[in-house]
């Protein structure tokens, strides 16, 4: 003990304890600041300074009366054994139990016996240093080691389970790290893989297994040139084993890069054949109807600016329900392709030689110097169509009403040049069919009956008379009705119920479309409110938007104030919006339309997909939710692998895509294998009054 018994205040003590040696320390030790407390050998308190009181060890209490054991706990407790059975001094970290709502504190004690030398160890000596700012300080840097050690855990499991591969270089080209999917990527042994690997032996391993870039100095010099350069540069490279590998490189501020390896073969492979599909009717390899309008409006631009003269022909193909009825669809697509093959021949490479679909076809030939530029190709095209057809050991000829029509007066407006062609199209079939006419002013009778038929509806709108039915679309996943397309319906008095086609005309004009788009949400939205007070859990309801509507620039405003009219939750709203269109008249409008209200909850739907001409940019440039995959392509085995590939487009864009014309189960099943989302078509329901839709939605829940 020593020098620190000198220093020892006694200030308390148990009567029955103190020899006379410790009682005369008394006097002589009567300011000791150190928090110190001697104990006999059953570590029963003896003595304490005045520095364990003021340090709050323990509350001296009115008679002074030291307490029989220090409420100090085991550890306090062991260290006094210890050196009362060693002799030695000891040490130990005790934590103060908080009194009158502080924090609890920590003291370092160290114990020595007392006497120090000499004689026999009579009393253990304990003097106490308060920790407490170390020991927090401590248990600070301890979680914050913890919780680094956690980040760095979660950052390994991500870097190791990401599905790109990952790659870091230093300003040297060295390896930093590398993840388990940029391993994979190339076959890359573990010795590669390890720390200051240069970039060159990792190039040259994939060179030798067949994994390297196709063109090695290009690759070179647009992205890891450029990358340590300090310009970030994505690049999709072709592999040499056929993969096509995007990379991505982003410089580090320190010197170096990261970058990012991606495979996007497959969904370059789908993306080209959607392009491809954007343009080409797959069936005949012909233009399809996006490239027809785009030639068609670049002829109506040079008329217009120029003056020049150009002409349109529209065919179709007689009686050809007929043949896929009675000879099968084999035939009918024979009888396209063999079609398509004599129109390259009878017209010029420089002429537009488009399948509109189904049977009908249209040329644009340009740079005419007369009506006989026209004409004469149309006779040649005759004569070749009455070389019979051979298909399955039987043969027959296709037969074809054509219309035609020339835009040669400058002062004429080249847009009516369509229409024109329209009517000499029709007049061609009501003549007999399997012959061509050219259009002439006189030709009116079908205006006539178009104006007509715009009158009685105009008629029935004013009295009510149009409604919409609702088509449920199936969730195939969930196997449970996610909601309804809203269709149109004419409930005529006379004829009964009449589909679109019935009334088509009204729905091409201008102002009937924006009344009849009135009817279609206003009949929409008042029936999902009373579905909704009725507690019928329909999904969302899909509504069909025209051209038209979009033309007037309040599409959105409108859309919202009739959600907010009808208290409907815009989440409960679908808009259908075809290819068309997206790329048609005011596609500006058309893009701020769909993203205020996408942006509002509305869901956005791109219909009829891939019969349009919608590109690849559109599906990135507007908000798009769902793919509707047009019937003609679900219905026919052929296209298979366009119905892959718009299946795999969607989800990898994360859109999900909707099938429609879904009639049979092999179809069913087929769609569920490719992964598709949603379905719809007469297998499930045709469309029905809303009257029949809870009753459709229980029946189809009980069905399981």
């Amino acid at each position: 003990m020593g020098a620190d018994v000198v220093v020892l205040n006694v200030v308390e003590r148990r009567s029955d304890a103190l020899g006379p040696a410790e009682a005369a320390l008394r006097v002589t030790l009567s300011d000791a600041p150190v928090p110190i407390v001697l104990m006999d050998l059953d570590l029963r308190p003896l003595l304490f300074s005045r520095g364990w009181f003021e340090a709050g060890m323990t509350s001296p209490g009115p008679q002074r009366r030291a307490p029989k054991t220090l409420p100090f706990g085991d550890v306090f407790a062991a260290g006094a054994r210890r050196c009362r059975e060693t002799g030695l001094t000891q040490h130990c970290r005790v934590e103060i139990p908080a009194k009158g709502g502080r924090s609890p504190r920590w003291f370092s004690f160290e114990f020595r016996p007392w006497p120090s030398e000499g004689s026999a160890i009579q009393r253990i000596a304990a003097s106490g240093r308060e920790v407490t700012e170390a020991v927090l300080a401590m248990r600070d840097a301890d979680e914050a080691r913890l919780r680094l050690a956690e980040q760095n855990d979660r950052f390994d499991a991500a870097l190791s389970n990401m599905p790109h591969g990952l790659c870091m270089f230093d300003a040297d080209k060295r390896l930093i790290l590398c993840n388990l999917a940029y391993r994979r990527l190339y076959e890359m042994p573990d010795a590669l893989a390890q720390p200051g690997t240069h970039l060159d032996a990792i190039l040259e391993h994939r060179q030798s297994i067949g994994k390297g870039p196709r063109s090695f100095s290009a690759f070179y010099a647009v992205t890891v040139e450029a990358a340590l350069s300090g310009a970030a540069a994505t690049r999709d490279v072709e592999l040499t084993d056929g993969r096509t590998i995007r990379i991505t490189h982003n410089p580090i501020a320190t010197g170096g890069y990261v970058a990012t390896h991606e495979d996007v073969t497959e969904a370059i492979r789908a993306a080209a054949q959607i392009e491809f599909l954007a343009f080409r009717d797959p069936l005949t390899g012909l233009p399809n109807r996006a490239a027809f309008q785009r030639a068609y409006d670049d002829a109506v631009a040079a008329g217009e600016q120029s003056g020049e003269m150009f002409g349109l022909i529209m065919l179709d193909v007689d009686h050809f329900k007929d043949v896929n009825d009675t000879m099968g669809h084999d035939a009918g697509d024979a009888l396209l392709q063999a079609l398509a093959t004599q129109l390259k021949r009878a017209f010029r490479r420089s002429d537009t030689v488009a399948r509109l679909g189904g049977d009908e076809f249209a040329i644009v030939l340009r740079e005419l110097k007369g009506e006989n530029d026209l004409t004469r190709p149309i006779a040649v095209l005759q004569d070749l169509l009455r070389t019979p057809i051979e298909h399955a050991g039987q043969s027959f000829t296709i037969c074809a009403s054509i219309g035609a029509a020339v835009h040669a007066d400058p002062q004429a407006d080249p847009n009516h040049l369509l229409k024109n062609a329209d009517v000499a199209l029709y007049k061609a079939k009501t003549d007999g069919r399997n012959r061509s006419v050219l259009f002439a002013p006189a030709m009116r009778t079908q205006v006539e009956q178009r104006v007509e038929l715009l009158r009685e509806v105009r008629l029935a709108i004013a009295q009510g008379e149009f409604e919409m039915f609702y088509q449920p679309v199936v969730d195939l996943a969930a196997n449970s009705v996610a909601g309804f397309e809203a269709l149109m319906r004419w409930r005529h008095p006379e004829q009964g119920i009449l589909p679109p086609a019935a009334f088509m005309a009204a729905l091409e004009d201008s102002d009937l479309s924006l009344q009849l788009g009135d009817v279609a949400f206003d009949g929409a939205l008042g029936q999902m409110r009373a579905w909704i007070d009725q507690g019928v859990d329909f999904g969302r309801v899909a509504i069909n938007v025209s051209a038209a509507q979009f033309r007037s620039g309040r599409l959105a405003a409108e859309i919202e104030a009739k959600l907010k009219h009808w208290n409907v939750p815009p989440d409960r709203l679908t808009i259908e919006v075809t290819e068309n269109v997206y790329m048609g008249w005011g596609s500006d409008v058309v893009s701020q339309t769909v993203k205020r209200l996408h942006d509002a909850g509305v869901l956005i739907a791109l219909d009829d997909f891939g019969t349009g001409y919608a590109s690849l940019a559109n599906l990135t440039q507007f908000p798009i939710d769902r793919l509707k995959i047009d019937k003609s392509f679900v219905q026919n085995q052929k296209d298979d692998a366009i119905v892959r590939a718009v299946i795999n487009l969607g989800s990898s864009m994360g859109m999900k895509v909707v099938a429609e014309g879904v009639e049979r189960p092999d179809q069913l099943a087929a769609l569920q294998e490719y992964g598709c989302d949603q379905v719809q078509g007469y297998h499930f329901a045709k469309p029905m009054p809303a009257a029949e839709v809870a009753a459709f939605i229980d029946g189809f829940s009980q069905r399981g």
